[in-house]
């Protein structure tokens, strides 16, 4: 039994992107914007404005962001995110660890300060990159079953919860580095998802695959055992190299599942296509072995026919 249970430990492939970053140096520092300006009073706001000048575009009148301080239904948010997030220190360690795997694959990496700040109601807007500032919105994390997210599509909600908190910092990076594709065809832009996709495999290489494309756990085993029937599907129509938003908003878009206009259509996830494009990326770089900034740098199209890529039957 135990040469049994030796045997199988060594045939346990060891995820390559899973590396020793401990001696990188990097720190997290979290600014609590929402809780330094809603609820604050008014003639606090040159104080608030002196400490985050870029956040006040100056042709902005005072009287909007007065308005702000004391919008009752802010207010209310502010309850709920206080109550979720009454300090961010829980989170520290985890975006630490994000941050110590982006400078080992972009040395000049700067640790960005977190600033924290509401979405606006836009639930997609959940955090963003930006000259060397990254910008969070806890809002966007209350958990599945927040009572202000009442009325919002499930396949939104699942995503609103803590722990994606260091994997939407990872997207946002992710996507501040990966240039739009080089063509507008439908292979392209699934491997340019893929790109963004096969960088949180690398930044976040204990984080399961369905937190990183946020997928429900059952909708990402529809995507595993049918990988080989949706490729099939896609060269049959002759899709990969057509134009045009349609393939978007079938195969790309966040939506609460593909269409491929079929009566199986409900049982799929959305964004099948990125999830396409992130096996075809993951196929590129286990045959070429090179480094991820060769990855950013190379044509879509030139990434698919040096992965030769198979799906998985």
């Amino acid at each position: 039994m135990l040469i049994m249970a030796i045997s199988i430990f060594s045939c346990q492939e060891k995820n390559p992107l899973d590396i020793d970053v401990s001696q990188i140096d990097t720190h997290v520092n979290f600014i609590r914007f929402d809780q330094d300006f809603y609820g604050n009073s008014p003639d606090k706001l040159p104080e608030i404005k002196q400490k985050y000048p870029y956040l006040f575009p100056p042709r902005t009148p005072d009287s909007i962001w007065i308005d702000k301080m004391q919008d009752s239904l802010l207010l209310e948010l502010k309850k709920q995110v206080d109550s979720v997030f009454p300090d961010m220190n829980k989170y520290k360690e985890p975006v630490n660890d994000l941050y110590k795997h982006i400078k080992y694959y972009f040395p000049s990496f700067k640790s960005p300060d977190i600033i924290t700040l509401y979405s606006d109601w836009n639930y997609m807007r959940r955090a963003a990159y930006l000259d060397s500032l990254q910008f969070l919105t806890p809002d966007n994390f209350l958990g599945v079953n927040n009572k202000l997210y009442k009325g919002i599509p499930m396949y939104i909600r699942r995503n609103l919860i803590p722990e994606r908190i260091p994997v939407e910092i990872a997207k946002s990076y992710a996507e501040a580095v990966v240039a739009p594709p080089k063509a507008n065809n439908f292979i392209s832009k699934m491997i340019n998802a893929g790109k963004k996709l096969y960088l949180l495999d690398a930044f976040l290489p204990q984080t399961p695959d369905s937190l990183k494309i946020g997928y429900p756990t059952n909708k990402l085993k529809w995507a595993e055992d049918n990988e080989e029937k949706v490729w099939e599907y896609f060269i049959e129509k002759k899709l990969l190299f057509k134009d045009g938003n349609n393939l978007d908003m079938r195969f790309l878009n966040t939506a609460p599942y593909s269409k491929f206009y079929s009566e199986e259509d409900l049982q799929t996830p959305g964004r099948i296509g990125q999830y396409m494009g992130w096996q075809i990326v993951r196929s590129y770089m286990q045959k070429n072995k090179v480094s991820l900034q060769k990855l950013l740098q190379t044509p879509e199209e030139e990434i698919f026919k040096k992965s030769k890529y198979k799906p998985k039957k």
